[in-house]
């Protein structure tokens, strides 16, 4: 992905049980729509057929099976309440950093029905060689690859 580049999208749905004493989508809720992203837009490494149909296994065909991912830190921003009506939202994801053995992504969740972004967020997800589970070092051809889905981060207040 350039600088210009749409991000990979995917659409959650919400649930009933999602939702905390106040109506909305409970901060907690919030982590696991991240994790649902990541994996429907990226897939796992060791697990390529994770990611959701129609979108590329990333992580399963730049890595293989002898790697992992660790989420290693996660940034959230809330923008916008979110209010659960039975609908689903647009999450969107990008890689914003490639390091040595680990990658930053970007994330975006939209609440369509009102075109207002609800959160951005930041994970950093450490890649591990599944036999010695230590730090898998990126070689150039990931790298390459890898490059494909390279955006800006997002902007936190």
């Amino acid at each position: 992905m350039s600088d210009s580049a749409e991000p990979l999208s995917t659409q959650l749905q919400l649930r009933w049980a999602d939702t905390d004493g106040y109506g909305h989508v409970n901060n907690v809720a919030w982590v696991r729509y991240l994790e649902e992203t990541r994996i429907r837009l990226f897939g796992l490494p060791d697990r390529p057929g994770t990611a959701g149909a129609g979108a590329p296994p990333v992580f399963g065909a730049v890595f293989g099976p002898g790697c992992f991912t660790v989420t290693a830190s996660n940034r959230v921003e809330y923008r916008r309440e979110l209010i659960y009506r039975g609908q689903a939202v647009r999450a969107e994801a990008w890689l914003s950093r490639i390091g040595a053995s680990s990658l930053d992504m970007s994330f975006r969740i939209t609440d369509e029905a009102h075109g207002e972004t609800c959160l951005i967020a930041e994970s950093t997800q450490a890649v591990r060689d599944t036999t010695t589970r230590t730090a898998h070092r990126f070689d150039q051809r990931e790298v390459a690859a890898l490059r494909a889905y390279l955006a800006p981060p997002n902007q936190f207040r």
